[in-house]
Protein backbone atom coordinates (compact mmCIF):
# COMPACT_ATOMS: atom_id res chain seq x y z
CA UNK A 1 0.00 0.00 0.00
CA UNK A 2 1.47 3.19 -1.20
CA UNK A 3 1.80 6.60 0.97
CA UNK A 4 -1.35 7.87 -0.41
CA UNK A 5 -3.67 4.70 1.24
CA UNK A 6 -2.58 5.22 4.62
CA UNK A 7 -4.60 8.08 6.07
CA UNK A 8 -8.15 8.10 7.27
CA UNK A 9 -10.01 9.35 4.70
CA UNK A 10 -8.47 6.68 1.96
CA UNK A 11 -8.90 4.05 4.50
CA UNK A 12 -12.86 4.95 5.20
CA UNK A 13 -13.23 4.98 1.70
CA UNK A 14 -11.96 1.82 1.33
CA UNK A 15 -14.03 0.29 4.29
CA UNK A 16 -16.94 1.71 3.02
CA UNK A 17 -16.47 0.43 -0.75
CA UNK A 18 -15.61 -3.15 0.32
CA UNK A 19 -18.76 -3.65 2.92
CA UNK A 20 -20.81 -2.20 -0.21
CA UNK A 21 -19.73 -4.76 -2.18
CA UNK A 22 -19.98 -7.42 0.19
CA UNK A 23 -23.70 -6.30 1.08
CA UNK A 24 -24.19 -6.14 -2.88
CA UNK A 25 -23.25 -9.46 -3.76
CA UNK A 26 -24.89 -11.08 -0.77
CA UNK A 27 -28.08 -9.52 -2.26
CA UNK A 28 -27.91 -10.74 -5.55
CA UNK A 29 -27.39 -14.61 -4.19
CA UNK A 30 -30.21 -13.84 -2.12
CA UNK A 31 -32.05 -12.94 -5.58
CA UNK A 32 -31.03 -15.79 -7.68
CA UNK A 33 -32.36 -18.11 -4.49
CA UNK A 34 -35.97 -18.38 -5.82
CA UNK A 35 -36.19 -20.79 -8.77
CA UNK A 36 -37.61 -19.23 -11.51
CA UNK A 37 -38.04 -22.01 -13.88
CA UNK A 38 -38.56 -25.63 -13.84
CA UNK A 39 -36.61 -25.87 -16.88
CA UNK A 40 -33.13 -27.69 -16.61
CA UNK A 41 -31.77 -24.69 -18.67
CA UNK A 42 -33.13 -22.25 -17.07
CA UNK A 43 -31.94 -24.05 -13.71
CA UNK A 44 -28.75 -24.53 -14.87
CA UNK A 45 -27.95 -20.72 -15.89
CA UNK A 46 -29.46 -20.29 -12.57
CA UNK A 47 -26.71 -22.18 -10.99
CA UNK A 48 -24.06 -20.93 -12.82
CA UNK A 49 -24.96 -16.82 -11.79
CA UNK A 50 -25.14 -18.41 -8.09
CA UNK A 51 -21.94 -19.97 -8.33
CA UNK A 52 -20.22 -16.63 -10.41
CA UNK A 53 -21.77 -14.56 -7.54
CA UNK A 54 -20.46 -16.63 -4.45
CA UNK A 55 -17.20 -16.63 -5.53
CA UNK A 56 -17.29 -12.78 -5.93
CA UNK A 57 -18.51 -12.80 -2.46
CA UNK A 58 -15.83 -14.89 -0.79
CA UNK A 59 -13.29 -12.61 -2.65
CA UNK A 60 -14.90 -9.68 -0.70
CA UNK A 61 -14.56 -10.76 2.12
CA UNK A 62 -11.25 -11.93 1.70
CA UNK A 63 -11.02 -7.94 0.52
CA UNK A 64 -12.00 -7.27 4.22
CA UNK A 65 -9.68 -9.53 5.47
CA UNK A 66 -6.84 -8.18 4.11
CA UNK A 67 -8.02 -4.61 4.83
CA UNK A 68 -8.28 -5.49 8.57
CA UNK A 69 -4.86 -6.62 8.31
CA UNK A 70 -3.39 -3.81 6.51
CA UNK A 71 -5.02 -1.52 9.49
CA UNK A 72 -3.48 -3.88 11.95
CA UNK A 73 0.06 -3.37 9.99
CA UNK A 74 0.03 0.26 9.92
CA UNK A 75 -1.36 0.92 13.65
CA UNK A 76 1.20 -1.48 14.76
CA UNK A 77 4.02 0.25 12.80
CA UNK A 78 2.81 3.64 13.77
CA UNK A 79 2.13 4.77 10.78
CA UNK A 80 -1.52 5.29 10.86
CA UNK A 81 -2.08 9.04 9.72
CA UNK A 82 -5.25 9.87 11.83
CA UNK A 83 -3.48 12.11 14.45
CA UNK A 84 -4.63 15.56 15.10
CA UNK A 85 -7.48 15.19 12.25
CA UNK A 86 -10.99 14.22 14.60
CA UNK A 87 -12.54 17.22 16.21
CA UNK A 88 -13.16 13.50 18.99
CA UNK A 89 -9.13 13.81 19.76
CA UNK A 90 -9.36 17.53 20.23
CA UNK A 91 -12.35 17.35 22.96
CA UNK A 92 -11.26 14.56 24.28
CA UNK A 93 -7.53 15.83 24.51
CA UNK A 94 -9.47 19.76 26.06
CA UNK A 95 -11.43 17.41 28.95
CA UNK A 96 -8.45 15.59 29.49
CA UNK A 97 -6.41 19.00 30.21
CA UNK A 98 -9.15 19.85 32.16
CA UNK A 99 -9.37 17.12 34.95
CA UNK A 100 -5.68 17.61 35.33
CA UNK A 101 -5.97 21.22 35.65
CA UNK A 102 -8.74 19.92 38.46
CA UNK A 103 -6.68 17.39 39.62
CA UNK A 104 -3.66 19.76 40.67
CA UNK A 105 -5.99 22.14 42.23
CA UNK A 106 -7.11 19.82 44.53
CA UNK A 107 -4.10 18.19 45.54
CA UNK A 108 -2.32 21.86 46.09
CA UNK A 109 -5.27 22.67 48.13
CA UNK A 110 -4.78 19.58 49.92
CA UNK A 111 -0.97 20.09 50.44
CA UNK A 112 -2.13 23.51 51.64
CA UNK A 113 -4.81 22.49 54.16
CA UNK A 114 -2.30 19.87 55.73
CA UNK A 115 0.76 22.63 56.55
CA UNK A 116 -1.68 24.40 58.37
Amino acid sequence: MDNTQRNSQALTKRIDVSTAQLAQRFENIIALAPISAPERNATAIDAYQLEVETAALIRAAEDILTLTRTLKEIWLSGQLDTIGESKFNERTERAARGVLEALDKVVSNKGESLRI
